[in-house]
């Protein structure tokens, strides 16, 4: 199971920039008000992840008489939170609004996220440090596919989650009962030595985590996954993987997302067989 932190070390309800401005916890019921946030700011989130984001960990809403200003998440692991769904809308910027969010779960432990370049001055400003970027890169996959995986079940769970501990370095076997659930929208592959899940998205399909023992037995699975998926998104700090998804004309996007942590000098796990993030939320 997961290890949530103790209530006590959150703010449950403060004010934020005037008196009319709390703080308070998101539950499902705010879904479509959170979506809303997403459609503003050109995010491409579905329901099912905030549903999945706010079964694993807490997350906070910035909320006035009008309805929802801002957004963040947290997922907590034994080793660090992830913080993600960090959003304030357009409407309610430079009230600090962001900034009192994320100040509002700093003082649990070590935090990582990934930042957009927008983001990323006002987590400096919190104190956290970059340690690596992730590049997004879009496509269609042809070809055929070498079959090097399977389909996995419930009953990998156990070893699919030590799995990642040893990769990513999170202990979350909780996450992958969810993503193996054969109700939830996601497809688990697995192969000798790694694993790679997908799921989609609102133009396709997108790829996350890819755990592999090399680049070249990644861009096998990511070629079983990928071929015939039609439009494909991953997104990868691993230049091999990025060349070879360039040569299956792929497309390089703008910007990319950095890796930041705080109160810890770098993330955990082995990351050179971390070839995918689970998502930019989950770490």
């Amino acid at each position: 199971m997961l290890v949530r932190p103790k209530m006590s070390g959150y703010r449950i309800a403060h004010r934020v920039c005037s008196p009319v401005v709390e703080i308070r916890r998101l539950g499902v019921e705010d879904i479509p008000e959170c979506m809303k946030l997403i459609t503003d700011r050109g995010w491409a989130w579905t329901p099912a992840q905030w549903e999945l984001m706010l079964e694993l960990g807490p997350g906070w809403g910035a909320f006035d008489s009008t309805g929802l200003l801002g957004t963040t998440l947290t997922t907590p692991y034994p080793e660090m939170q992830a913080i993600s769904g960090v959003l304030v809308a357009s409407w309610a910027g430079r009230r600090g609004i962001g900034t009192r969010l994320m100040s509002n779960i700093l003082d649990i432990g070590p935090s990582v996220l990934y930042a957009t370049a927008m983001g990323e001055p006002l987590y400096a400003r919190l104190g956290f440090h970059s340690v690596g970027a992730t590049t997004e890169y879009r496509g269609v996959l042809r070809g055929t596919a070498p079959g090097v995986t399977r389909e996995a079940t419930p009953a990998d769970a156990d070893a699919l989650a030590a799995l990642d501990r040893e990769a990513s370095g999170y202990t979350r076997p909780s996450l992958w009962e969810r993503l193996l659930d054969p109700a939830a929208p996601y497809t688990v592959r697995v192969s000798e030595s790694g694993a790679v899940v997908t799921r989609p998205n609102p133009t396709g399909l997108t790829i996350g985590p890819v755990i592999a023992p090399s680049a070249a037995a990644a861009c096998d699975m990511i070629t079983d996954v990928a071929v015939g998926a039609g439009q494909v998104r991953m997104d990868t700090d691993n230049a091999d993987v990025g060349a070879f998804l360039l040569e299956q004309g792929f497309e390089k996007g703008v910007g990319g997302c950095r890796l930041m942590v705080r109160g810890a000098d770098d993330v955990p796990g082995d990351r050179s067989r971390y070839f995918a993030p689970a998502s930019h939320a989950l770490g």
